[in-house]
């Protein structure tokens, strides 16, 4: 049985400052090449679960709501990387 190599890459920085832009690049040409890729990103995770209006309160730390929000999106990314990984083998 041959034994399939898996990487991930995770994207970590300020806002605004081409993650999103250079993941799904990233994924483009690894697909074109043949490579299984697919970017998860989780400030759609957090568009969807709580909406645009998001301001500099949601991303304080000492904010425990918005972390609890903000580590539920993380997981469901997660989550569904996990997902997709285990459709692929």
């Amino acid at each position: 049985m041959d034994r399939e190599e898996v990487l991930i890459l995770c994207m970590v920085g300020l806002p605004a400052r081409g993650k999103s832009y250079i993941s799904r690049k990233v994924a483009r040409l690894l697909n074109w090449t043949g490579l299984k890729a697919k970017v998860f990103n989780i400030g759609l995770y957090r568009r969807v679960l709580v909406g645009l209006d998001c301001d500099s309160k949601f991303f304080d730390q000492t904010n425990k709501e918005a972390l609890k929000a903000r580590e539920n999106c993380a997981y469901l990314a997660m989550n569904d990387m996990i997902k997709y990984l285990y459709g692929i083998f």
